[in-house]
């Protein structure tokens, strides 16, 4: 063999190392850029799913407000009359006489404007920032706009117990007007803000004062007369009617509780379908 033929065979030797390493390289290329898109696919994977979870979250505590608020609007306690009798008495004769005073009620607040829970408040002229008070009892709650929030966000931050808060529940009623009311019988309910009035209450709809109980005088009888074999007795009364009234022994988040697993099923009337809504969940 010849000099030539060696260094050609030692060129051809080097040519075959070289495409080999070569080949290496872009074994090794192609595992990192496809690690790279199995990573990429598993993050886009992870993110539909979670956004599908907070939609459906969302919805279905938009829908469970509804129900609480729907329950709290039948549960609301509704004044009834009672009649009281008199007594009478067959050997002597009597005098009575009764009162009762009807129960004072917490002072309740309704706006104006017909809302759902979906509305944006940016839609109702509430600008980011724009703030709404609510005062009761020497608390007060501020509710600041994000500019993307809506009246469901607004009536979470009012049912909020977060200290220093107006000691209050919101909802919406059965027209859709946005209800506020006192958690006692002695506060008086004050709205205010720049933007009160976007949500139904503007000057003259803007404090609510509890409503006191009044006195109603009752029954007053008189009989008289005595009662014997082959006796007669005259007996003489007057009455009146008083008032009272009764407050339902039932409680609406208990109620809702019951009920939160129909939710689901009410999502499609909830004004927001939502795209992601039950996808990837």
């Amino acid at each position: 063999m010849g000099i030539g033929s060696i260094g050609s065979t030692a060129s051809f030797w080097q040519q075959d190392q070289n495409f080999w390493q070569k080949a290496q390289e872009n074994d090794n290329s192609t595992a990192a850029s496809n690690a790279v898109i199995n990573a990429i696919g598993a993050a886009e994977t992870n993110l539909g799913k979670g956004l599908a979870s907070i939609a459906n979250q969302t919805a279905l505590s938009r829908v469970n407000t509804q129900l609480s608020a729907a329950i709290q609007n039948l549960l609301q306690p509704d004044t009834s009359g009672s009649a009281s009798s008199s007594s009478s008495s067959s050997s002597s004769s009597s005098a009575s006489s009764a009162s009762a005073n009807s129960s004072p009620t917490a002072a309740v607040a309704t706006g104006t404007a017909p809302l759902s829970m979906s509305t944006s408040l940016a839609s109702l002229g509430i600008r980011a920032g724009g703030s709404i008070t609510v005062s009761a009892g020497g608390d007060t709650t501020i509710y600041a706009s994000t500019g993307n929030d809506t009246v469901g966000n607004l009536i979470g931050a009012l049912d909020s117990n977060a200290y220093g808060n107006a000691p209050v529940t919101a909802s919406l009623g059965r027209d859709g007007r946005l209800v506020i009311t006192s958690k006692n019988t002695t506060n008086t309910i004050t709205i205010g803000g720049v933007y009160a009035s976007n949500i139904g209450f503007g000057v003259g709809n803007q404090t609510f004062k509890p409503t006191q109980g009044a006195s109603n005088s009752s029954s007053t009888s008189a009989t008289s007369g005595t009662s014997a074999a082959s006796t007669s007795s005259a007996t003489t009364s007057k009455t009146s009617s008083s008032t009272s009234t009764a407050a339902p022994n039932q409680s609406y988040p208990t109620l809702a509780a019951e009920m939160s697993s129909s939710a689901a099923s009410l999502l499609s009337d909830s004004g927001v379908g939502g795209t992601l809504v039950d996808m990837l969940a």
